[in-house]
This record gives structure tokens, C-alpha cells and sequence, in this order.
């Protein structure tokens, strides 16, 4: 046996070295060292690996050289740095790219570093230059667009087409008010990872401007035409390349030079088309946000981080069907990669099938949300049980947006246990970060409040609300455009439990303060407010039938459906079963009353929508088809009676 297994060792020795070996050439700079300080800073003493390589040390000029054997040319690899001495504090900007790096490359790896906490230092003082400069920017705009308002209504000049476009300008500028501290965090997250050593002046300039929150002078130095005029170059570069493979039985060195050359450049144009769209994003100007995002998409179609940014930003904007698209390339895209390198790529698996589920839940494919879910969510248990510090949030999440689909599906035992789950990681986490998981403690516990209502342990519910409405009133006071709507809504469920408990006063009153709340929220911005002002309108109108205060319900339930017959329009899908909603608690209010023309009328347009809903999803509206039915059924009887 001994010899057996000595000859297997030995042969495995031979055929290792007789194995092709592709060196793999990279340096090591400080990011943005040249750029900033005239000189490129090398990194001397970091240590490069390779599972398929001999580890290699960079020299004084930051170079190193991988030889690896056992690989294909064009393959798709990942090195790890491990840094040390004089840079032991520092940390690697670009790790995401070490993870696709094509093997046979001429072009050397580059690896960009920083001192730790200058990335988030970079990233605060950015999104605080921006958020100031944006609300300076909004205010002006405002106050100019107010008074030219207000100078069409003193003259009654209503009918003016400019008096259209002021009112469409003030709105759309309310609409993007709300969220623009995401937003705005979000391309500073993309920003202060890019390396300016690698982009020529123009772009430098372009970008100083972005990060000053300069915002008009970005186009200044990135112009369309010179933009569309490289493209076309880097197009012909690429077909030379490619003629000169074919020519070729081999590709020549030059084809390849050019191939390399024309890919970098690309790469730094995709970034300046990028930058422009992320620059007109934040002026609110749809029409050229998507022209550069769909110009950077079409210039790469296989870049899956720029496929997301552009979904995400499309979900902002409520084109669900285009943002599915793109995140369904990008879960494809994902896969692939994950079959390539295992255990690689899981992580933003499940950041795409959470947004997905998102997305698939507003347009109500309840099923499809749920496969999503449950995949996200497997795949989070096996990151958090290997790494718990890196993966227990976006677990908790995971665990919350299925147990809030559970309980929508009215499957109880298994919405308790993930929400109990969720809230028990959610608690340990805010303990240590009390700033940043506090709010993610009142969404789960309202979520259980909610379903404890359901099964009817109000005691639960009662404890459960109050400590997220505590919560939720505490971070109003220091953000309130944040955090208003959360108070709001847990009001609302709190109206809703004392209704359930016949404390009529007290709901009343909650309700009117998440009325108030949300109107105002709806007047700075409409489009992701009205919405809500529908819904708080209808559990107001039912609470005040049940007090039998019929005439101020039916006047509540006629703005409500007002406003989400408005919204139809933009989207069917998501907003059609709130119509119905308001029709069918409209048409129980005129039986209560007796009026029987009008409830037998109003049922029917509600009914007429819930059957196109349950011949798809019969499971959430096949009880509310059978329940207008039989309210049918029984008005019809009463008036066969008489």
C-alpha cells in the first residue's frame, strides 16, 4: 500500500510541474495617492494569494506576479491582500473586483488601498456636502417657483400652460425630497470606492465637482457628444481586435493589447456615463438619468453591479416592469458566477432576491415573492452560522419580509416564529448599535403587534405597538422626514386594536394624528404619500361606520377612492385591489343603510376586480369574491321580500 500511494504522490508532483502556468501580474497603490499628492504611493510587503499559486510578496514599486497553473486562459479567478508593516491599519478598496479577474491579461491587476475608516470619513463628508448644498438648491427652487405661482394667481391666470408646468415642477421636486438622503448615500457608497488615479482630468474634475455637491458643473467637463465620439473610438478598437483574433490561429499580442486597451477604456467611460446619470438623478431629471444609466448598460451588458443600480433606481421611479427585468439578469448573472466560484457570490444573491420580493410583492405575485423569500433565506442561514457579524442583519431582514408574507397569507404559527426570530437578532444587534438596528426593533415589533392583533392576543399587541411607537416618536425627533411615516403607521395599528377593544375615543384620535401626519407628508410629496393618506382615509371611514357616524364615513371613503382610482393609472396591478377595497367596505355601508341600488351597484365593481385578482392568486382573493357574493345574495333576497 505504501508504494501505491507514494506513486500516486509522485505522479500528482509531475503532472503539477508539467501543468501551464499563467502569471498573473499586479501592483499595489494607495488610492488616489497620485491624484492628490502628485506622486503614486507603492505598496511594498503585501502578501498576495492564490489557491492555484505560489503566495508572492510585492517589491518596492507595489509589483507582484502570481504563476498560476491547474487554469484556463480567460478564466475567471479572484487573488486575496493581505497587508501589513507600515500598512498593517490599511484596507483594501476594491475587493469586489480581485473577485473577477480574467486570467492571460496583459493589462496588470490593479489594487487600490486606504487607511481604515477613510472610506466612511470620505462617504459622511460627501453625503453631508450634498444634503446641504441639495436642500439650499431645493429651498431656491421653491421660493422662485412659488413666486412665479403665486404671481399666475393674482393675475387668475389659472388656464396658462406655465402654470401647469410650475405646478408639474413643484411636484416633481416634492417627490424627490423624501428620499433624497438615501439616495444620495447610496452614490457615495459607489463614489469614494472609485480610484482617480486611473481616470484622466476631465473625470477627476467631473467627479471634485459631484463631491462638492456642484452638481451643474458635473456636465461641464463629462459633454455627451465627446463621450458618444470615445465610444465610437473604443467600438473601433474592439473591431480591430477582433479582426486581427480571426486572422490570427492564435491571438497575437498586439490583438490582445488593443482588446485590453479598449476594455479599460470602456470601463472608465461606462463610470463617466455613470457619474452623469447618478448627477441628474439628484436634479430630479428623469429623461437624461435614464438615457445615461441605459447608455452605460448598453455599453457593458454583462456589468451586473450597474444592471442593479439601474434597477434599484427604476423601482424608485415605480417602473416595476422594467426594474424585474434587470434584476432578474442580475439574479441569472449571479448564479452563473456562484456555479463558477462557490460560496463566492451568495451574498448578493440574496440582496437581489430580497429586492426582488420587494418588487413582486407591491404587484401582488404573492407565490413568487414567497420562492424568493425562502431562498434569500436559506442562503442567509448558512452565511450567518459561518460569519454571524457580517450576515445576522441582513438575516433578521430576511426573516422579517417572510414572516410579514406569512401573516399576509394568514399562516400564523409560521409568521410568530420568524418575526420572533427576527426581533430576538434584531435586539442583540441594537444593544451594540442602538443608531443603526433601534429602528429595525419597531419594525419587527410592529409586524408582531399586528399579527397578535389577528389571532386576537391584544394584550401582546397592546405591549408590542406602545414600545415601537416609543421607539419610532424618539427617532421622529431627530430625523423626522425619515421616521414620521413609521410613527404614523404604528398609530394607525394601535387606532385599529383599541377599535377592535370598542375604545372608540382613543381611536379616533390616533387615527386623526396619522391623518395628520400623512397629509403633510403627502403635500411635500405626493407620489409615495398619497397612497397611504387612501388607506389611513378607509380605516378612518370603517372606524367612524362602526361608531355610526355614516355620513363622515361615506365622505371619508369617497377621498379614498378618489385617490386610489388616481393611482391606477399609474399602476393597475398594485393599486386595483385597494379600489376594490374602499367599493366593497363602500357597499356595506349603503346595505347598513338600506340603500340597496347603490351597494348592489358598488359591489359589483368591486366584485368584477376581485375576480381577475383570485383567477390568479385564489388563495389571497377567493374569500373576497365568495363574500360579495353572498352580500349580493342576501341584498336580493331582502328586496324580493318586500
Amino acid at each position: 500500500m505504501k508504494r501505491v500511494i507514494f506513486f500516486i504522490a509522485f505522479l500528482g508532483i509531475i503532472i503539477y510541474a508539467m501543468a501551464q502556468q499563467i502569471p498573473l501580474k499586479g501592483i499595489v497603490t494607495v488610492q488616489n495617492s497620485k491624484t492628490y499628492t502628485g506622486t503614486t504611493q507603492y505598496v511594498k510587503n503585501a502578501e498576495i494569494t492564490h489557491r492555484n499559486a505560489k503566495n508572492d510578496v510585492t517589491d518596492d514599486d507595489g509589483k507582484f506576479t502570481l504563476n498560476i497553473i491547474g487554469l484556463q486562459p480567460n478564466t475567471q479567478t479572484q487573488i486575496a491582500v493581505t497587508l501589513s508593516g507600515a500598512y498593517r491599519d490599511y484596507v483594501v478598496v476594491n475587493e469586489k473586483e480581485l473577485r473577477d479577474i480574467t486570467l492571460g491579461r496583459i493589462t496588470p491587476v490593479g489594487v487600490y488601498i486606504c487607511k481604515k475608516g477613510e472610506l466612511e470619513q470620505r462617504q459622511a463628508e460627501m453625503v453631508g456636502i450634498n444634503m446641504r448644498k441639495f436642500e439650499e438648491r431645493i429651498e431656491a427652487d421653491k421660493k422662485r417657483l412659488q413666486k412665479e405661482l403665486d404671481g399666475l394667481r393674482s393675475k387668475n391666470d389659472y388656464l396658462s400652460a406655465r402654470y401647469g408646468e410650475i405646478k408639474d415642477s413643484l411636484d416633481m421636486i416634492s417627490r424627490n425630497e423624501a428620499n433624497i438622503l438615501e439616495r444620495i448615500t447610496e452614490y457615495a457608497q459607489n463614489m469614494i470606492l472609485e480610484n482617480l488615479d486611473d481616470r484622466d482630468g476631465n473625470y477627476v474634475r467631473a467627479y471634485e465637482c459631484f463631491y462638492r455637491g456642484e452638481l451643474d458643473s458635473v456636465s461641464y467637463y463629462l459633454q455627451d457628444w465627446e463621450l458618444e465620439l470615445k465610444h465610437q473610438k473604443i467600438l473601433q478598437l474592439q473591431e480591430e481586435a477582433k479582426k486581427e483574433k480571426e486572422m490570427a490561429a492564435l491571438l497575437t499580442e498586439s490583438a490582445r493589447a488593443k482588446k485590453e486597451y479598449s476594455e479599460n477604456s470602456l470601463s472608465g467611460l461606462i463610470k463617466e456615463w455613470l457619474l452623469l446619470a447618478r448627477t441628474y438623478n439628484m436634479k430630479n431629471d428623469y429623461e437624461k438619468t435614464m438615457l445615461f444609466y441605459e447608455k452605460a448598460i448598453y455599453a457593458d451588458t454583462l456589468n451586473i453591479d450597474n444592471l442593479y443600480e439601474f434597477a434599484k433606481y427604476l423601482f424608485s421611479i415605480r417602473e416595476y416592469a422594467k426594474a424585474e427585468g434587470y434584476y432578474l439578469q442580475c439574479l441569472d448573472k449571479y448564479r452563473m458566477l456562484e456555479k463558477e466560484n462557490p460560496n463566492t457570490y451568495l451574498a448578493d444573491m440574496v440582496r437581489v432576491l430580497n429586492n426582488l420580493a420587494i418588487l413582486h410583492r407591491m404587484i401582488n405575485e404573492h407565490q413568487q415573492a414567497l420562492a424568493e423569500y425562502e431562498e434569500a433565506l436559506a442562503i442567509c442561514n448558512a452565511l450567518a452560522a459561518e460569519n454571524p457579524k457580517n450576515y445576522l442583519d441582513d438575516l433578521a431582514q430576511t426573516l422579517n419580509n417572510l414572516a410579514v408574507l406569512h401573516w399576509y397569507f394568514k399562516e400564523y404559527p409560521k409568521a410568530l416564529k420568524k418575526f420572533e426570530e427576527a426581533l430576538e437578532i434584531r435586539r442583540k444587534l441594537a444593544e451594540e448599535n442602538p443608531q443603526t438596528y433601534l429602528a429595525d426593533v419597531a419594525q419587527t415589533l410592529n409586524n408582531l403587534a399586528n399579527l397578535h392583533t389577528d389571532i386576537e392576543e391584544y394584550a401582546k399587541a397592546f405591549e408590542e405597538y406602545e414600545e415601537a411607537l416609543a421607539i419610532r416618536r424618539k427617532l421622529a425627533k431627530e430625523n423626522p422626514k425619515l421616521y414620521l411615516e413609521k410613527v404614523a403607521l404604528t398609530l394607525e395599528n394601535l387606532a385599529i386594536l383599541h377599535q377592535e377593544a370598542k375604545e372608540y375615543s382613543k381611536a379616533l384620535a390616533e387615527f386623526n394624528e396619522a391623518l395628520e401626519i400623512n397629509r403633510k407628508l403627502a403635500e411635500d410629496n405626493p407620489k409615495a404619500y398619497l397612497t397611504i393618506v387612501g388607506w389611513t382615509l378607509n380605516n378612518l371611514a370603517n372606524l367612524q361606520v362602526e361608531m355610526t357616524e355614516y355620513q363622515s364615513a361615506l365622505e371619508k371613503y369617497a377621498e379614498a377612492l378618489k385617490i386610489r382610482k388616481n393611482l391606477v393609472a399609474e399602476n393597475p396591478k398594485a393599486y386595483l385591489p385597494s379600489v376594490a377595497e374602499t367599493l366593497n367596505d363602500m357597499a356595506e355601508l349603503y346595505q347598513k343603510n338600506n340603500e340597496y341600488p347603490k351597494a348592489l351597484e358598488v359591489y359589483q365593481e368591486a366584485l368584477e376586480i376581485y375576480k381577475t385578482f383570485a383567477a390568479e392568486n385564489p388563495k389571497v382573493y377567493a374569500s373576497e369574491v365568495e363574500r360579495i357574493l353572498n352580500n349580493i345574495l342576501t341584498i336580493k333576497r331582502k328586496t324580493l321580500e318586500k
